[in-house]
């Protein structure tokens, strides 16, 4: 899809939607839902794309939506500090953040929080004017060699495509959720470990940030941000990794898959080919 087709699926699916209570009023299980303005969320999804579509692979600046406690989805973070270890001490909002509430949201804002773009007109009347504006305020960076990591040369092709797919999925299902914060606990939880814990070497709690979490009402998977590993619950309730790469999917076929992890438009036949 194009920026305009995005935000014209955003608006024909969010806009109509009830209010989404705060993460406080939602039961438990459907807390991972709350979000304070549900088109907003939609469309900083656009928005937080097109960063990392423009200026990932050239200058590692991510966008990595976080999720309140109280509020639920308010916002996206803008930087480099998860990107590579040469960035690890850098402000975690060192390029300013997207905010998903207030007037004209989603708000492109300084890491101080004041306001340098209110983008909910702007992406209605022009979506790529819009997106044209955002990214002139990120001009290219030169990304320094070292420290970049032995998987930098596939994330950088691979991640800006999986985050691309992960955007379209939620901008056509409402519903869907997506995190690249996870807590990873070594404890079980309900009686079952985290899948992450089950699959790779994690010895102590710890929040990681280079897997994709998405999820749906039913069912989750995670995937790796290089598109080289992932893991999916099966039908048995238990979790299984995919030896397939996602990373390397065409578009079309990259969703179709993610789609099939979660259900949606899928069926269990489809699944058990992975």
């Amino acid at each position: 899809m194009t920026p305009r087709e995005q935000v014209e699926r955003a608006i024909a699916n969010y806009a109509d939607l009830p209010a989404a209570a705060m993460a406080g009023e939602l039961p438990d299980e459907q807390t991972y839902l709350a979000t304070p303005n549900r088109l907003a969320f939609a469309l900083g999804w656009v928005v937080a794309n097109a960063i990392v579509a423009g200026r990932f692979a050239d200058s590692a600046i991510d966008a990595l939506p976080i999720y309140h406690p109280e509020t639920g989805w308010d916002r996206f973070l803008l930087t480099r500090r998860v990107s590579a270890k040469q960035y690890e001490k850098e402000n975690a909002n060192r390029y300013g953040m997207l905010l998903l509430t207030g007037d004209d949201a989603p708000i492109l804002t300084t890491p101080g929080g004041s306001t340098r773009l209110t983008l909910g007109k702007a992406l209605r009347d022009d979506p790529e004017a819009a997106i044209a504006q955002v990214l002139e305020l990120f001009p290219r960076g030169p990304l320094l060699p070292l420290d970049l990591g032995n998987s930098w040369k596939a994330r950088k092709l691979a991640y800006p495509r999986l985050y691309n797919a992960v955007t379209e999925i939620i901008v056509e299902h409402p519903g869907v959720i997506a995190a690249r914060e996870i807590f990873v606990d070594t404890e079980q939880v309900d009686g079952a470990f985290h899948p992450i814990k089950l699959h790779t070497v994690i010895n102590k709690p710890q929040l990681v940030y280079d897997w994709f979490l998405v999820q749906s009402s039913d069912r989750a998977a995670f995937f790796k941000t290089h598109g080289n590993a992932a893991i999916y619950e099966t039908d048995r309730g238990t979790w299984s990794t995919v030896p397939k790469p996602l990373g390397t999917e065409e578009p079309a076929e990259m969703k179709r898959r993610i789609r099939e992890w979660l259900r949606i438009d899928s069926t269990s036949a489809e699944i058990t080919n992975e």
